[in-house]
């Protein structure tokens, strides 16, 4: 059996299993990528592109993770960029009722774990250029009430985002993030079908309706790929959600 056809780009992506992380590797393959999704759950879709492969792995698992990006490699030669959208929900509670170890585990997961595949992905590189993008959060502009876990977190990965893209420019990485503003996802959708109401958020947002996980990939893609001269940015996709005072 041959050695399989390489992309002219490979990209991992975390979390890309549903939600905007799918709609990112659906962009990526429409673009002619060669996808690796590192992921806790398995895909939505049984369809599976032959661009495409699935590792389930946690992503604080450094070893893990070391061990993914290197069959990564193998299947599909040099990784020129990772785009990391997994992540899960803070508790929305006050900071005095916060469990610490459900706090820690959302710190970790975001935090660490994209400090862990990004170095792994970096250290892999040997003097190739690759780019980065990470996700961060609306929540990391400003302080907000019931957000000391998650909000946080997203807070730490925007500054992660423009430290990293000070210590790597020199190396040819790009690391630049994007802050999701309320997404029409597959969980919001069941929100909404619990009974959420939407209609504060439509009316503080300037475009008045949620992004789509599509229009959100599109974001993405676009600093991953196109933007080749911007690094150490964080690009709110909100509909204009935080350029409207509290």
């Amino acid at each position: 059996m041959g050695q399989p056809e390489i992309a002219q780009e490979h990209i991992i992506v975390t979390g890309g299993a549903s939600g905007i992380g799918a709609s990112v590797v659906e962009d990526l393959t429409g673009r002619g990528a060669l996808v690796t999704v590192l992921d806790l759950q398995q895909a939505v879709s049984e369809e599976r592109p032959a661009t495409v492969d699935y590792m389930r792995v946690d992503v604080t698992d450094e070893p893990a993770v070391q061990t993914a990006v290197a069959r990564a490699r193998q299947r599909g030669g040099q990784v020129t960029g990772l785009v990391t959208c997994h992540g899960i929900r803070g508790s929305f509670l006050p900071a005095l009722d916060l469990d610490f170890a459900r706090t820690r585990n959302v710190l970790d997961v975001h935090v660490l774990g994209t400090l862990a595949v990004s170095r792994e992905v970096v250290r892999g590189l040997e003097g190739a250029p690759a780019s980065i993008v990470t996700v961060s959060s609306t929540t990391a502009f400003g302080g907000w009430e019931k957000q000391s876990d998650y909000g946080v977190a997203k807070a730490a990965v925007r500054q992660l985002t423009e430290n990293l893209a000070i210590e790597w420019a020199p190396l040819g990485v790009r690391v630049n993030s994007v802050a999701p503003g309320h997404t029409l996802t597959p969980m919001v959708q069941e929100m909404i079908d619990g009974g959420y109401d939407p209609g504060a958020v439509f009316a503080r947002t300037p475009l008045g309706r949620f992004a789509t996980p599509g229009e959100m990939a599109a974001s993405i893609v676009f600093l991953l790929l196109d933007a080749t001269f911007v690094t150490g940015q964080c690009l709110a996709v909100d509909g204009g959600w935080t350029v409207v005072g509290k």
